[in-house]
């Protein structure tokens, strides 16, 4: 029997991620108290919606109804941060240094992930690697905009998540979906992205926490 694929996919996620909780957690609640810092950050989280729904745009084999609302729904997402960051910075704020943070690192997540899936999962159906990198970036996104919406909640931000939220979790359940129909080895592939997701989500996280150090220190 082949092992089951459903949303336990986001238990394992965070069990394997069950270290790093703490220090996001202490990351994210200083941050709804440093305006500056945190539009940036906002900055960082638009950046990062702005390349998903490239990549969604250059996957498209076929303009089909589902892809081309993920397309529509990740777009909004990316104006949704970069609204929010560029009414906390009160200007506007472009996608490099200072204005995001960890830009380079951000952009270094999304492409090595990109590359190790196309390169594992090429000579398949076409749209396979575009809903694999759509499911695991979204299996973290889910995971960390739970932890950013107890802290925003927390520091009484006023600031709602829960659309952004409920979309990604859609797109979870959707891109499963597909992926049993396409691939008979969907539950090995997702494993073995996973780790790879894991590795590199921890090296952003490095990058972040290094340039919000650097920033409080030019500030001091």
């Amino acid at each position: 029997m082949k092992p089951s694929m459903n949303p336990s996919s986001l238990s394992a996620l965070e069990e394997r991620s069950r270290d790093l909780v703490a220090n996001v957690k202490a990351r994210l609640n200083a941050l709804c108290a440093e305006p500056v810092a945190h539009a940036r950050f906002l900055n960082m989280l638009s950046l990062m919606e702005h390349i998903g729904s490239r990549k969604i745009m250059l996957s498209m084999s076929e303009v089909a109804e589902p892809t081309l609302k993920h397309l529509a729904e990740e777009t909004r997402h990316a104006y949704f941060f970069k609204r929010l960051a560029e009414r906390l910075a009160r200007r506007r704020l472009g996608y490099e240094e200072p204005d995001t943070v960890a830009p380079a690192s951000a952009r270094a997540y999304m492409g090595r992930l990109d590359a190790a899936i196309r390169q594992s999962v090429s000579g398949g159906a076409p749209e396979v690697p575009y809903l694999y990198m759509s499911l695991i970036v979204e299996l973290r996104a889910v995971w960390f905009y739970r932890l950013y919406q107890a802290a925003l909640d927390a520091a009484q931000t006023g600031i709602s998540l829960k659309s952004v939220l409920a979309e990604e979790t859609l797109h979870l359940d959707a891109m499963l979906a597909r992926l049993r129909e396409t691939d008979p080895d969907a539950s090995r592939h997702l494993q073995d992205f996973a780790a790879i997701e894991d590795g590199q989500f921890r090296a952003l996280w490095r990058a972040v926490e290094s340039d919000l150090k650097a920033e409080r220190l030019a500030a001091e």
